[in-house]
């Protein structure tokens, strides 16, 4: 039984017992500060309904979030993240969530800490995608505390800076004719040409080997990548990729199963399709730098490229828009969706951990394509 007295000052104090530790001691909790019985009893009541639901009071052993959020990223986090994505872990903790956060108790984190955490964040300048990155990190310790019973509710329901989603980027057909003509004679092209009929992330491209290629059923497997390895500094190629649905089957067009024979020549098995210009595995990194240069030279409009280079033939011109090489990806989508390719279809293309993702992505291409949707109508019904 709980037991209550009310102190010199008019406020009350409680004491409740919750068992035995594993020494056999019993296990008492006191709190005092109360300024009716009633507040005590109904905070013995919250206490008691939370040791029924198996939450561990941390009071004894003074867990501190420096020391569980190291033990959970090394021993539990570490396994289940990219080798890219611990460095981006290890460097939010060590540098932002540590150094604030680190010495209070697990049970004394609250929300208006997380959300003075969160406000130190952005007055110091920081993104509100990286404040955000933090903060997911800080609540994916917590949940694992919480799921260890360690804590009995998460303290991440902060107020945050609304975060505008940037709009996709991605060419036309017509941009991408266009380029694939200038380049056909060009290392690029290959890389170029392969990612637009497959969609691959491009550590996904880099890391495509002739194994991975049934030129007779027509499907490509993915099943490696390579990474610019940011914590060893290296070049790693890898079995490890983004998410379990990364690992999938991408059916291949004719045109790219054709093209594809005519460069495999005496290549072995376990050779990589794309290289470097060296003929070397190929750096993500390099390959997107390159394919930048490659099209910056077509960022002009049509007239004012005439005005820079007049004694030059403008005739087989056009202007680009400036993407990066990911938005290939978006490209490949994109034009799979406006041809009305099912969605579910392009979700596992993509490697999507869901269709929800991919909603979410395109949605503006679903956007556009409600005017399509009310054209369908009127041929249906104008019949």
């Amino acid at each position: 039984m709980p037991s209550y007295e009310q102190l010199s000052k008019g406020n009350w104090k409680v004491t409740v017992s919750l068992g035995f530790d594993s020494e056999g001691k019993r296990i008492r909790q006191k709190k005092q500060g109360f300024k009716t019985k009633k507040d005590a009893e109904k905070w013995v009541t919250e206490t008691l309904s939370k040791k029924h639901k198996g939450y561990i009071t941390p009071t004894e052993s003074n867990i501190i979030l420096k020391d569980f959020i190291s033990k959970w990223f090394n021993e539990y986090k570490i396994n289940t993240i990219s080798i890219n994505t611990i460095a981006n872990y290890r460097s939010r903790i060590d540098t932002h969530i540590i150094p604030k956060l680190g010495s209070y108790r697990l049970d004394k984190i609250t929300n208006v800490i997380v959300q003075d955490f969160y406000n130190s964040l952005i007055n110091e300048g920081q993104k509100a995608s990286s404040a955000k990155k933090i903060i997911e990190t800080l609540g994916n310790c917590l949940k694992y505390a919480q799921k260890n019973k360690l804590i009995y509710s998460l303290p991440i329901d902060i107020d945050r800076v609304a975060i505008e989603k940037p709009k996709i980027e991605f060419w036309s057909k017509s941009e991408v004719d266009f380029f694939l003509n200038v380049i056909k004679d060009d290392y690029l092209y290959t890389p170029l040409f392969i990612e637009l009929l497959t969609g691959l992330r491009l550590g996904e491209l880099c890391g495509l080997r002739w194994n991975d290629i049934n030129l007779e059923f027509r499907y490509l497997t993915v099943r490696h990548q390579v990474i610019n390895d940011k914590i060893n500094k290296s070049l790693l190629f890898t079995d490890k990729l983004k998410t379990p649905t990364s690992y999938r089957k991408i059916t291949l067009p004719k045109i790219l199963i054709n093209y594809l024979k005519t460069i495999k020549g005496n290549s072995l098995d376990t050779d990589f399709i794309i290289l470097s210009r060296e003929g070397t595995m190929c750096n993500p990194k390099n390959l997107s730098t390159n394919f930048s240069n490659a099209i910056s030279r077509y960022k002009l409009p049509l007239e004012d490229y005439k005005k820079s280079n007049p004694k030059k033939d403008s005739t087989n011109y056009m202007q680009l828009k400036q993407i990066t090489f990911h938005a290939l990806r978006h490209t490949h989508a994109t034009l799979l969706i406006f041809n009305n390719e099912n969605i579910k279809v392009v979700s596992e293309r993509l490697g999507h951990k869901s269709i929800t993702e991919t909603l979410d992505t395109y949605t503006h291409v679903m956007d556009d394509m409600k005017n399509n949707t009310a054209d369908l109508l009127d041929d249906i019904f104008s019949k």
